[in-house]
């Protein structure tokens, strides 16, 4: 590596290309919900662009008024390529901006840059600081629903010759940036992920398109260096078209981002369940009695069901998620390569640079989240059969409680039958004796009252003084006899005629 570092750029120029989707649907990676954002609305437009020309003491809007810059009213967004030059310091900082809808979503994009002044254009890098006034294109960590990011693209020539090793100018971009940012501790400042032989120049990209603002508070971060004015020209004739390729760059990026909060959100899922299963496993599927549950059990199999049912949902939103996630990154995916592919047209040269993020990232992005699915779906099969055999579990045991609920029933009713048996015999025993007792008071009676004759004499039928009768005595009880038993049948007929009747 070269040990001097050139301390002083020229022409530099900075492009700031800032994305938010306005309508459709948009799934915020903090939420299962869905969240429709509605059609154009500027006001987030005009809300970006007053923050950084306001930083820059330029006022566009006064009394509420649009002054010149009438391109952010709903009917000039839909317009494409209509921009509004403005200067900061007369003859020195200008810029332009350009707002626009593509598809989905609003584009922003501002230009600054020094007009070239051959001979006096020399420019300190300590100097960076004045194209970004307090910290105005640092991105905001209060970020609405739908954003997407933002790139900033440094552009500056060197009046060096060409370095044949890309790695000597690393340490000259960060510190370009360091003084950009006016920062002076490497503190989540992201490392250089990647750099470029670009058109003639040097290109050196900042910033992980894995990671979000959390992790990267200065989002995306270009810086190009180059040694002649061809790359700069180059870049004139296919411009107009970079703030759609950033788009789909944003797009994919910030999808992946997402997944990666829904997969975060599926595995707690995941391992919740297996916690749930393995205790499921130890208390139930291994118990060594076949007896039924107890009541407890039964609550604690039914509340762990609902759980379970609860988590199944839960996992569903967060595939549906992830398999949202994994088409929109594939359809942007082919945008960008077919934006990137009009781009070479019109810049009549390959832009290796660009064509790099769409054969790695994107289809990496793809790769990993289809493996996300699928790992996912096998855990989700697995909850299914968790969900059903506690189902089977539960409809077992209450199948069982409820056999031996009738066999109890059915023992309770047979008890009482055979009680009501007894019953009945006895009171037919009770019946039979008052009835022996009546017949043996009656005889009795029917003796008493005839005990008298018994001393007449008892003559037989040989002898002399024979009777033409019978002996009183057994006159006497045949007699009682005959009318007890009349008086009987009358009155049992009578008695069974009145209960009819």
């Amino acid at each position: 590596m070269s040990e001097e570092i050139p301390t002083v750029i020229y022409a530099p120029s900075l492009y700031w290309f800032a994305y938010r989707t306005y309508e459709g649907l948009v799934i915020p990676a903090t939420s299962t919900s869905s969240e429709s954002l509605g059609k154009i609305n500027p006001k987030w437009v005009k809300k970006n662009y007053q923050n950084i020309l306001a930083a820059f003491g330029l006022t566009i809007w006064e009394g509420g008024q649009s002054r010149d810059f009438d391109l952010l009213e709903d009917t000039q967004l839909e317009t494409s390529r209509q921009y509004e030059y403005f200067i900061v310091e007369e003859g020195k900082l200008e810029g332009f901006i350009y707002p626009q809808t593509l598809h989905d979503s609003y584009a922003l994009n501002l230009n600054l840059f020094y007009p070239e002044n051959p001979g006096n254009d020399e420019y300190n890098l300590e100097d960076l600081e004045r194209f970004n006034p307090q910290n105005c294109f640092l991105p905001t960590s209060d970020s609405p629903v739908g954003y997407l990011g933002q790139t900033l693209l440094l552009t500056a020539y060197l009046s060096v010759p060409r370095p044949d090793d890309i790695g000597d100018l690393e340490e000259l971009a960060k510190q370009c940036w360091l003084a950009f940012f006016k920062i002076e501790t490497l503190e989540k400042f992201p490392h250089l992920y990647r750099s470029y032989n670009f058109s003639g120049g040097y290109l050196y990209e900042y910033g992980n398109p894995r990671t979000d603002l959390t992790e990267n508070p200065y989002g995306h971060l270009l810086i190009w260096f180059y040694f002649d004015e061809s790359p700069s020209l180059t870049l004139q004739k296919y411009y107009w078209e970079l703030p759609e390729l950033l788009l789909y760059y944003h797009k994919i990026s910030s999808s992946f981002q997402d997944s990666r909060s829904f997969y975060r959100e599926a595995d707690k899922l995941v391992k919740e369940t297996e916690e749930r299963l393995t205790d499921f496993h130890e208390h139930y599927l291994n118990r060594e009695t076949e007896a039924t549950f107890s009541e407890a059990d039964l609550t604690a199999l039914k509340t762990t069901l609902k759980k379970f049912l609860k988590i199944s949902l839960d996992y569903s939103k967060y595939l549906r998620n992830l398999e949202y996630m994994g088409n929109t990154i594939a359809i942007n995916a082919k945008n960008y390569q077919a934006t990137l592919e009009y781009m070479e047209k019109l810049a009549e040269t390959p832009l290796e640079a660009f064509h790099l993020f769409a054969q790695k990232e994107a289809i990496a992005f793809q790769n990993q989240i289809e493996a996300d699915i699928k790992y996912f779906r096998q855990g989700y099969g697995l909850l299914d059969k968790a969900i059903a055999t506690l189902r089977g579990l539960v409809e077992i045991d209450q199948a069982q409680r409820d056999r031996d609920r009738l066999e109890q029933e059915k023992a309770r009713l047979d008890g009482e039958k055979n009680l009501q048996d007894q019953r009945e015999k006895a009171e037919k025993n009770l019946q039979d004796q008052i009835q022996a007792i009546g017949v043996g008071v009656a005889a009795g009676a029917i003796v008493a009252s005839s005990s008298s004759l018994m001393t007449q004499p008892v003559t037989w039928p040989w002898q002399k003084d024979r009777s033409n009768y019978p002996h009183p005595f057994l006159t006497a009880v045949i007699v009682s006899s005959v009318a007890a038993f009349g008086i009987w049948l009358l009155m049992k007929k009578h008695l069974e005629k009145r209960r009819s009747g």
